[in-house]
């Protein structure tokens, strides 16, 4: 019980706002901060995540009856940093290559592979991505097929595709020149639920009309809605609203450019 306390108490949001409360109590405040202060609430309180999500969720359109040609997977859910600091500074006295360091985005994939091995997707379609930074670059591509290896999938059931890919756009355009005058008529698109709606309009766009199935998965409305915690401001409700930020001005940016 103890433990829970101090967890609640040592939350910087919180600080701040008791920090406001106290100054609301000293003096009168103008009604632009009176504004702020509200609009940092909703910013950093989980609610707001939670709404906005369930609002802007695609629904799964996967067909467990059907035998689907290719899954294609969208990149993420290797920590290429993990990577790339461990082969500058050399620390650890194990090959971190020859190990796997993931993040919640590998959901992703481990959907994918499960799915090569129940039989309802004949091949996994995985783009090139190689991020890049000051430390040097790292192939996660690699990284991924090799962990499909070890868990069942046949060497030509996982295709690399493109090259350098750098964004979702990339993996759109670059799945489409991939396949030219090959027929794949039944494609699978996974990706996080919260990427999914942006993900899957580029894909349309391109002329790729596939079924969806998001991972990391939101829990329902229902049950998240009336949870006391969600109502108070948090680290958790700061990063909801980064995503927010992010999937709806990326939805925004992609649109005013023509390509959604």
């Amino acid at each position: 019980m103890l433990q829970e306390i101090v967890k609640f108490f040592i939350n910087p949001v919180l600080q701040f706002f008791i920090l406001i409360l106290a100054l609301i109590k000293q003096k009168k405040l103008s009604k632009t901060l009176i504004g702020f202060i509200f609009y940092f609430y909703l910013l950093s309180i989980p609610f707001t995540g939670v709404l906005f999500y369930t609002l802007w969720i695609v629904e799964d359109t996967y067909n467990n009856d059907r035998i689907y040609d290719c899954a294609v997977i969208l990149t993420g859910g290797v920590d290429s940093q993990w990577y790339l600091k461990e082969s500058v500074n050399n620390t650890n006295s194990f090959q971190s290559p020859n190990y796997f360091m993931f993040n919640h985005a590998a959901e992703r994939f481990f959907r994918g592979i499960d799915l090569v091995i129940l039989g309802k997707v004949k091949k996994i379609y995985y783009g090139n991505f190689v991020p890049q930074s000051d430390l040097g670059s790292f192939d996660t591509s690699e990284l991924v097929k090799r962990f499909a290896y070890q868990n069942g999938v046949q060497k030509s059931q996982f295709i690399i595709y493109g090259n350098k890919v750098k964004n979702t756009l990339d993996e759109a355009t670059q799945f489409k020149n991939h396949n030219k005058g090959e027929q794949l008529n039944n494609i699978l698109l996974i990706t996080s639920q919260s990427h999914m709606r942006r993900a899957n309009k580029l894909f349309i766009k391109q002329g790729i009309h596939a079924d969806v199935l998001s991972v990391q998965k939101m829990q329902p409305f229902y049950k998240e809605a009336f949870k006391i915690n969600n109502f108070i401001p948090s680290i958790r409700g700061l990063t909801f609203s980064k995503r927010i930020f992010y999937e709806l001005f990326g939805f925004i940016g992609y649109f005013l450019l023509g390509k959604l």
